[in-house]
């Protein structure tokens, strides 16, 4: 082998190690994660219903987005609360559920549905509270992913 075609080689192993030593030290976004969302009447972020009459029927959109490297079954809780209740990433609302949507999502891929909701009681600042949960198979039930939205409406009686 002559020297132009050994420098050559040379330079070709040492960019190939470069490479195979920087991948690890290179940031990715590996981390498993699920999307949450809710949608106007018109699939947007606005026109969310705010005063609404007792057993009014109205419209929104869930969103759910599957990032968690599997496909994945979901159920999205609506539940009833007030300005009391309480709701964090580690902890689920106690408060009557209203509906429950069910989906299974393939991984990388998300899926926009309809809520079609009314509300039987009266009240004032009234809380509609959306949970997603996921299906555990280690545990056979459904865990709650921390995942959470809400939309504060005024109900009058009719």
């Amino acid at each position: 082998m002559d020297k132009e075609t050994g420098l050559v080689a040379l330079v070709i192993i040492c960019m190939l190690a470069g490479v195979a030593i920087a991948q690890p030290l290179i940031p990715s976004n590996n981390q498993p994660f699920s999307e949450l969302g809710l949608l106007g009447p018109q699939k947007t972020l606005q026109n969310y219903p705010a005063s609404l009459t007792t057993n009014q029927t109205f419209l929104i959109y869930g969103y759910i987005g599957n990032h968690e490297g599997v496909v994945s079954y979901y159920e999205l809780y609506v539940k009833l609360g007030n300005v009391s209740t309480v709701i964090s990433n580690s902890t689920s609302a106690n408060a009557p559920i209203l509906a429950t949507y069910s989906y299974v999502i393939a991984d990388g891929q998300n899926m926009t549905f309809p809520i079609e909701l009314s509300i039987s009681q009266a009240g004032t600042n009234l809380r509609m509270i959306f949970e997603l949960w996921s299906y555990n198979p280690t545990f056979s039930n459904f865990t709650y992913t921390g995942l959470w939205n809400q939309l504060w409406v005024n109900v009058t009686a009719i």
